[in-house]
């Protein structure tokens, strides 16, 4: 299934694998703000991927090189898992975050290119609704922040 928020959704995430793979902490805040730009833009259109169902489980079978990234004073934050129960604050890892965002969204972008649309958009949306939204948001705030300081 390929349609014009399918094929958003595939540019954005190029976009944001480039990126990534790009990153160079001397490029500093330079390098966050076009990383939240493009966490925004994925982010944002991730909530439009349409729900299919994969018509085989080729995803395990996909081996991802993933980039060493180095995010100095800004990659370790302070975060809150449940925003609607007053717990205390724990660590996290910016960097945690985006590499995290970046495997799943790779996973998708492998199968798309192999023409298996159903499965990159399953990809997409399934790890989006249960892991990397989730590391998107945190990403998001933690990067704002960072503009600020």
């Amino acid at each position: 299934m390929k349609n014009i928020e399918v094929g958003n959704f595939f540019l954005s995430a190029l976009n944001y694998c480039k990126i990534v793979e790009d990153l160079n902490s001397s490029k500093g805040k330079k390098d966050l703000n076009n990383l939240l730009v493009s966490l925004l833009d994925l982010y944002l259109k991730a909530l439009y991927l349409p729900d299919v169902e994969p018509e085989n489980d080729e995803v395990s079978d996909i081996k991802l090189s993933v980039p060493q990234i180095l995010l100095d004073e800004y990659d370790h934050y302070w975060k809150v898992f449940n925003p609607y129960h007053l717990d205390e604050p724990v660590g996290a890892s910016l960097s945690d975050d985006i590499l995290d965002i970046y495997k799943d969204v790779k996973k998708g972008i492998i199968l798309y290119e192999k023409n298996k649309y159903s499965e990159a958009i399953w990809e997409w949306k399934f790890n989006f609704e249960i892991h990397w939204g989730n590391h998107a948001v945190d990403a998001i705030r933690a990067l704002h922040s960072a503009k600020l300081i």
